[in-house]
């Protein structure tokens, strides 16, 4: 995994010190399972995961801002590369790639007939190309 973040970096990631996001850390894995305790390795292995996960939403983000010509990122941005990249589906008031909700039209008695009729002649003429091939 290469590292982009700093130490510097990964403070501002959690509004603080490296001390107080290991104590985040552990707070939330004390949530899950208080006699649990997270290694340094582990901690900083987070940290740096936490940190690349950051950067390539906000750049994949931006790149789409880019792409659509917007001064801004806006959350349809973001919502679209973690939906597509990562599988993260963020509830939203308008989904972004909601399916048409438009009712099927209902099935009337001409259509129906017309099916019938069409299988019926589609039942002919495969009947008529298997005694064709029989003789």
């Amino acid at each position: 995994m290469a590292r982009r973040g700093t130490q510097s970096a990964q403070g501002n990631l959690m509004g603080g010190n490296v001390n107080n996001q290991n104590d985040y850390l552990q707070k939330i894995l004390a949530e899950v399972d208080p006699k649990f305790v997270l290694q340094p390795g582990v901690e900083e292995l987070l940290m740096d995961m936490a940190t690349d996960f950051v950067h390539d939403v906000t750049s994949a983000s931006g790149r789409l801002a880019k792409h659509r010509r917007a001064t801004q990122v806006d959350a349809k941005d973001m919502q679209l590369v973690l939906d597509k990249s990562y599988g993260i589906s963020v509830a939203a008031k308008k989904k972004l790639h909601a399916p048409s909700t438009k009712p099927k039209p209902a099935k009337t008695s001409v259509h129906m007939h017309r099916v019938a009729l069409k299988r019926k002649i589609l039942t002919a003429v495969h009947a008529q190309k298997k005694k064709a091939n029989k003789t």
